[in-house]
């Protein structure tokens, strides 16, 4: 019987022969993400908290985040191209400890050094992690199938990762007051015992890609000294991106997300304590918050993956309003006094970040010509983890000589201010540019 219209893999041949096996290769790799996804936000709602909770201030906190950013920004094409060499599973297993390592670090700081750390292990890590199990998905259902349909089974992977983060940003947020009572010893004591879980997690993780991921013998598509060539495969990259229709718009874009994501990351927590205290015993209101902005991105992924495609103006308009949203967004975390106002900021904020994403990253792909993706996402990434560095390396030690109010607001700001990026891509369209010659050695 032929697929009905509406039918959520009418876009996938039904009697298709490997269709068992994607499925089985789709459900692998999504709970292998979500999981993944679990531990990350199992610390991070109390994440900022514990660090303030140990004597750090905000401007050491904004410092080392600028920094692990700076370090993603360094690494992120060389390490993107070893996993080209040597294999997705290698670089993606020596992401995950040095991850594991960094948090271990964070779990037991005390002081500049341990947050130093921190900052190396999770920037080494972060750019290693960029891609490699993604590339590795990718390739294991072409290997099956060369014709198969991706987007809806990269959806449904980012559904689970999405479900993940709810989870994990709950239950993260309410451990701490459940271990008060327990007398548990330093370091896990406090909000500690939250930074214990996602480590425990990340064991978890890693032990299964070791076990899940199989990759057969790896033939590296560039040798090892040519995957190492950063600087000229940048140049390349930065000229390619001078020339095609609408990409320095929405570079500028990139960078203002990272700029606010960071900033919504970072001072939320000190924001809310304002009006909840930062005490561990009474933590339960921070898995709440957590539950309300993974709520509202899982809400934003699937209003969008439901009703995207029907948006007047096309993902143009999507991430334009998502990223005004978020700003506006922002600005309530920032004014509006009371658990009401932080409630309604962390919301609106999540969901115009999911919303946002899903339409900037089908712009980038309508704007970059096939035969030079990789290189142009990774400058893309290049560029967001600017944002990051920048925006924490300003707005931590604006909100310790001010107030975190202050900073978040000054973010907003600048995020409105860069939401008319997404004018100059509507004025000059989205058409991809033909592919300019790379550059000598590149």
């Amino acid at each position: 019987m032929a697929p009905r219209a509406g039918d959520e893999r009418a876009d996938e041949p039904a009697a298709s022969p490997h269709a068992a096996a994607l499925s089985r290769v789709t459900r692998r790799y999504a709970l292998l993400a979500g999981l993944l996804e679990f531990a990350i936000w199992l610390p991070l709602p109390v994440l900022v908290l514990h660090m303030t909770d140990r004597g750090l201030t905000l401007s050491d906190i904004g410092l080392a985040f600028a920094l692990r950013a700076v370090l993603v920004v360094l690494l992120e094409v060389p390490t993107g191209g070893l996993a080209d060499a040597v294999g997705r599973k290698a670089v993606a297993l020596v992401s995950q400890v040095c991850t594991l390592l960094s948090f271990a670090f964070l779990l037991i700081v005390t002081g500049p050094a341990t947050l130093i750390a921190y900052a190396v292990f999770q920037g080494v890590g972060a750019a290693l992690h960029s891609g490699a199990l993604d590339a590795w998905y990718v390739d294991r259902l072409k290997a099956i199938d060369r014709d198969v349909v991706l987007p809806g089974r990269l959806a449904a992977v980012q559904v689970a990762q999405a479900a993940a983060m709810l989870a994990g940003a709950t239950i993260g947020g309410v451990l701490p007051s459940l271990a008060s009572d327990w007398a548990l010893p330093w370091p896990l004591a406090g909000f500690g015992v939250a930074l214990l879980a996602g480590l425990a997690m990340r064991v978890v993780v890693l032990w299964l890609t070791v076990v899940m991921v199989d990759e057969p013998a790896f033939a590296g598509r560039l040798r090892l000294s040519e995957a190492l060539t950063a600087p000229a495969i940048v140049f390349d990259g930065l000229r390619l991106a001078r020339r095609l229709t609408g990409m320095p718009y929405l570079l500028l874009a990139t960078g203002a997300m990272g700029l606010s994501l960071i900033a919504v990351e970072t001072f939320w927590q000190p924001i809310a304590s304002l009006t909840f205290g930062a005490d561990p015993a009474t933590s339960g209101v921070y898995g709440l918050l957590g539950f309300v902005l993974g709520a509202a991105g899982l809400l934003g992924s699937l209003v969008v993956m439901r009703y995207g495609d029907r948006v007047p103006g096309g993902p143009v308009v999507l991430a334009g309003a998502s990223h005004l949203l978020k700003a506006g967004a922002m600005l309530v975390l920032a004014l509006v006094v009371g658990g009401g106002g932080v409630a309604v900021g962390l919301a609106l904020a999540y969901f115009a970040i999911a919303t946002q994403n899903i339409g900037h990253d089908t712009l980038l792909h309508e704007v970059v010509p096939d035969e030079r993706r990789s290189i142009m996402l990774s400058i893309n990434s290049l560029v967001f983890f600017l944002g990051i560095a920048v925006g924490s390396a300003v707005l931590g030690p604006l909100a310790t000589r001010t107030d975190p109010r202050i900073a978040l607001a000054v973010a907003s700001a600048v995020t409105l201010v860069a939401a008319f990026a997404y004018l100059g891509v509507a004025r000059a369209g989205t058409r991809a540019a033909p592919a300019v010659e790379p550059t000598p050695g590149a």
